[in-house]
């Protein structure tokens, strides 16, 4: 396993399908994003981190679990077990809201799970963007010009989403 590397970025297709090394100018980066995973998957797999020894791990999860209407204490555990696991690998972690969607009734659960996990973060110091302030519209749906379907990303998005990033962080 490759130890020479910067950032992991972890997550499902949201994550997934970002051109990561080119948005964020890094070549010493992961893209662990996976299309349809789940928080269990990600919890399943979550030992690659520790081989990679990254000093960075980007994680947005979550989605799926909604869309699948996996009940939100079971997200949340296997959030937090993510967390705590990703802790023992002795990496910062920055943790990204789940992103709202074009359905409403997706919308509603991913508001609430989002609140959860951002006061988690915050009781654990653990640092938590948010993107659903810029990329949602005012009915607080995902924007339709960031979406190609209603749930995944377009460039524009990503772009907007790494600008954020590169912001928040000194690469």
């Amino acid at each position: 396993m490759k130890k020479n590397i910067k950032i992991v970025m972890l997550g499902d297709s949201i994550t997934g399908r970002g051109d990561w090394k080119k948005l964020l100018e890094e070549e010493k980066l992961i893209n662990l994003g996976l299309d349809g995973d789940t928080t269990t998957g990600i919890l399943n797999r979550i030992n690659i981190i520790g081989e990679i020894e990254p000093k960075i791990v980007f994680l947005m999860a979550g989605i799926n679990d909604l869309c699948l209407s996996i009940p939100l204490k079971d997200i949340f555990e296997n959030y937090k077990n993510i967390l705590e696991k990703l802790e023992s690998f002795n990496t910062k972690i920055i943790v990204q809201a789940t992103l709202l969607t074009q359905m409403p009734t997706v919308n509603k659960k991913v508001k609430t799970f989002n609140n959860m996990l951002e006061e988690y973060c915050l009781s654990k110091k653990i640092l938590f963007i948010n993107l659903n302030k810029s990329f949602s519209n005012e009915e607080g749906l995902l924007k339709k010009e960031l979406t190609i379907d209603g749930l995944h990303l377009g460039q524009k998005a990503y772009l907007s989403w790494a600008y954020k990033l590169k912001k928040e962080l000194v690469f």
